[in-house]
């Protein structure tokens, strides 16, 4: 029996949480809802009375649930390769009660055979037939099932295929005829857009009309079904299952009879992959313009901070202080669409010679991927070139280096030679901010999430140190793709302690932070003042366009359950040297103040509207404090005392020796 203590609920299904299973890629898909979403939605819209269905891909039983709950269904099977799911699946079936699925441990093949090697990974989705695709933690024998017993058996009018590539070759000689519809998973980044065709082509050939159903352009979900058998899709399912536009009859393959005999193959083709990634497609070989890289130890690193900014005007001189001052050697800021007075601070820092602004390049491009576009601009740039490390931060990011003088040398030396450094995010909430005050946010707001071991959040986003060198892949704004090598990529964590979660998970933006704040952190100021966060959800994401930023991202970012960061020593050297570089520049402070004022000016004009004014007014009667145990008990009270004393005690305590000028001319200039 299965020893679990708690269940997750994705797509209506009760689902056993057992963490040796269900690792935290696969739970935070399940916890936001998304997990398996999309063969979900599809699958639930095309099913009717009488279906048997024949499920390729167990997975931990959310689909073959939803078969088995559908009024009036047939005969269920289930093929899941993996035999510690098996249990896990049983376990989803009994906890929805569900009964009769016929679950069976094995591979589904072309053909009958001896017992084949299957190769189990710690992420489950991961595992496959193929050892090379992941490194495996143990590899078992399991039954090879055949695919043309199993259709004679059971007969089946849906088939639903999710074997992580092992349907490339699966169907090439299958006899679907009785089959009216499929739900298929593709794996492009396993087999590539030849692969695709592999496996779509066949199917065409059967007659079957091939969409990419739901909103998702460069889904690999697809749909395929027979004509007559998409009359089943009606009503909001029929909206669910929508062919993403492009080429070829708006991605839909037409049915047999309605083809071409001699350009439908292509058009199929075209239609059928040209919105799914290929292998490898998101990461070029040869990011880098020509260039030489420097050896490990480097005696004076050049680092490089990339960014994009849109009205951010009054936190862009601490942001830009703290991290000069910390050993930042080049900071290069993108910006677009500013009416705060933030392109004309930047172009000031920019003749100061303090950053390097340019307009975002998406803007010529004509795209709103503001960031994506950005970041593949700055490879090409020269100082990209003199860089020896390179870190994509936003200007509500500051990094926190817990060791030595707290420098980036002094980073380098405690972790040695890496490849890649993952900087965990400390999200600290608004420390009972509501109305928007300039200041210093590392001493205003010290209160933020917990870290500890029984952290209530341990899923954290990072932020990387990338080393520049031949194994860079692609520059990415949480973590970089890495080439393969004959050595090992060595990636560390925040205590200096490799970790290949990274490189074993390329999409991974994030991971199980527990013990992973030792030697440096992210300090996150997400939120800043309540007025603030209204300007961020009137503003929109910083990566997509009119991609608005909802309640749930307050609930979560507003955190008040510890105060660890420890920054009195680094506050101020950050004031030290905002002093002696910025402040002595009239018009520079003047342009701060005037974005001071054009951000009040903004939050006043956003309450005057119903949207912002009644966001505002749930915050504060429903999630002010972001927990019932949060130390905060009232607005402007709890977290608004003398911060820098505190701060400067814990740096003491460090060993830190203040220097600077404190609280003095580098305060009263952001106040």
């Amino acid at each position: 029996m299965l020893d679990y203590r708690e269940t997750i609920t994705s797509s209506g299904i009760v689902i056993p949480f057992i963490p040796s299973i269900i690792t935290p890629p696969i739970e935070r898909q399940m916890r936001l809802d998304r997990y398996e979403g999309g063969e979900s939605a599809t699958l639930g819209a095309i099913l009717r009375p009488g279906d048997r269905v024949l499920e390729l891909g167990g997975g931990l039983g959310l689909v073959s649930t939803i078969a088995a709950r559908t009024p009036g269904i047939g005969r269920i099977i289930t093929v899941e390769a993996n035999p510690e799911l098996v249990p896990v699946i049983r376990e989803t079936h009994r906890l929805n009660g569900v009964h009769g699925v016929e679950l069976r441990n094995g591979i589904a093949t072309a053909e009958d055979g001896r017992d084949a090697t299957f190769y189990l990974h710690r992420d489950f989705w991961a595992s496959s037939m193929t050892p090379k695709r992941h490194r495996h933690l143990r590899r078992v024998r399991v039954p090879r099932l055949s695919l043309h017993r199993l259709i004679l058996e059971l007969d089946p009018t849906v088939i639903v295929c999710d074997i992580e590539g092992g349907e490339q070759g699966l169907f090439a000689d299958a006899d679907l005829s009785r089959v009216r519809a499929m739900v298929m998973e593709l794996h492009p980044k396993v087999y590539g857009r030849e692969g695709m065709a592999e496996v779509l082509a066949p199917l065409a050939e059967q007659g079957f009309t091939i969409t990419t159903p739901g909103p998702r352009k460069r889904s690999t979900i697809r749909l395929l079904t027979r004509e007559g058998g998409a009359q089943s899709v009606t009503g909001e399912a029929a909206a669910r299952a929508e062919p993403a536009p492009g080429p070829a009859s708006e991605g839909t393959t037409p049915a047999r009879g309605g083809r071409d005999p001699g350009s439908g193959r292509e058009s199929f083709l075209l239609a059928a992959i040209h919105d799914a990634p290929a292998a490898g497609s998101s990461a070029p070989a040869h990011p880098f313009p020509p260039r030489r890289f420097n050896p490990w130890p480097i005696s004076t690193p050049h680092t490089l901070i990339a960014t994009c900014m849109k009205n951010e005007g009054p936190f862009i001189l601490e942001w830009v202080a703290w991290h000069r001052a910390l050993g930042v050697t080049d900071i290069v800021v993108f910006s677009n669409h500013c009416s705060d007075g933030t392109d004309a601070i930047l172009d000031r820092l920019d003749e100061m010679g303090l950053v390097q602004h340019l307009p975002n390049p998406a803007l010529v491009a004509g795209k709103t991927a503001f960031q994506p576009i950005a970041l593949d601009y700055v490879q090409r740039m020269g100082v990209m070139r003199r860089a020896d490390f390179f870190i994509s931060l936003d200007v509500d990011e500051f990094i926190n280096i817990r060791t030595g003088d707290h420098t980036l040398r002094a980073l380098f030396a405690a972790t040695g030679a890496f490849d890649v450094l993952s900087m965990s995010e400390v999200n600290h909430g608004v420390n009972g901010h509501d109305a928007f005050r300039p200041g210093w946010l590392n001493e205003m707001m010290p209160m933020h999430q917990g870290n500890g071991s029984a952290c209530s959040l341990p899923r954290r986003g990072v932020k990387s140190i990338v080393r520049l060198s031949e194994r860079v892949k692609k520059l990415r704004n949480h973590r970089p793709y890495m080439h393969d090598g004959p050595a090992a990529i060595r990636w560390l964590d925040g205590s200096g302690r490799p970790t290949r979660h990274f490189s074993d998970n390329p999409e991974e933006n994030g991971h199980d932070a527990r013990g992973s704040f030792d030697l440096v952190r992210m300090e996150h100021f997400p939120l800043r003042s309540l007025g603030s966060y209204l300007v961020k959800m009137a503003r929109g994401d910083v990566v997509m366009r009119d991609r608005m930023v909802g309640q749930r991202y307050w609930h979560i970012r507003n955190r008040h359950e510890a105060r660890s960061a420890h920054t009195g020593y680094q506050l101020a050297r950050a004031k030290d040297w905002h002093a002696r570089h910025l402040e002595c520049d009239a018009v520079l402070m003047a342009l701060h103040e005037s974005a001071c004022a054009a951000h009040s000016a903004l939050i006043a004009r956003l309450l005057e509207e119903p949207l912002y004014a009644e966001r505002r007014r749930w915050i504060l009667e429903n999630s002010w404090e972001g927990r019932d145990d949060d130390p905060l008990t009232a607005p402007d009270t709890a977290a608004t005392g003398n911060t820098e004393a505190d701060e400067a005690a814990a740096a003491g305590a460090e060993g830190a020796p203040l220097t600077g000028n404190g609280s003095g001319a580098a305060t009263s200039a952001l106040l």
